[in-house]
């Protein structure tokens, strides 16, 4: 998917949704069965070994989190469902535009979310959606004409 502004040369290939190669959540944030059954979280795999959501989409310490709490309340969890994909983010400092990985788990107390921070800047990155695109500021001039292609 293509993300351009109509007001500059602002242009970003991003990638959102879920990939097709996905297994059931909480086994796509590890590598293989045998880690989703014993609950191993990415920072026990060998490193040479990827798990199905990259590096660069969540933090090895945020994903270890989302699978600890995910095991450690899956009864709470209805029927253990967790929606999850690749999402917008941007900073609501340097608007920067970026792609992660997000999920909720939907608790009796709480909703748990992955939490991203600008790579430029540190600051918390805000999740955006598709459809309010038009509203967002555009990284590049600051002007609200983002479209998606």
């Amino acid at each position: 998917m293509e993300l351009s502004c109509g007001a500059c040369t602002y242009h970003q290939i991003i990638e959102v949704g879920q990939q097709e190669e996905w297994k059931a959540f909480p086994s796509m944030l590890t590598y293989g069965m045998g880690n989703y059954t014993s609950a191993l979280p990415f920072l026990f795999v060998p490193p040479y070994q990827e798990p199905l959501v990259s590096r660069q989409k969540i933090t090895d310490s945020m994903r270890a989190y989302i699978i600890k709490t995910y095991h450690a309340h899956i009864d709470e969890i209805e029927e253990g469902w967790v929606p999850h994909q690749y999402d917008l983010f941007q900073c609501p400092c340097c608007l920067r535009i970026s792609t992660h990985f997000w999920c909720a788990l939907f608790l009796k107390t709480e909703i748990i979310e992955p939490v991203h921070q600008c790579e430029h800047d540190g600051s918390k990155l805000r999740r955006l959606s598709l459809s309010d695109i038009h509203q967002i500021q555009c990284p590049q001039c600051s002007n609200r004409e983002l479209r998606i292609r």
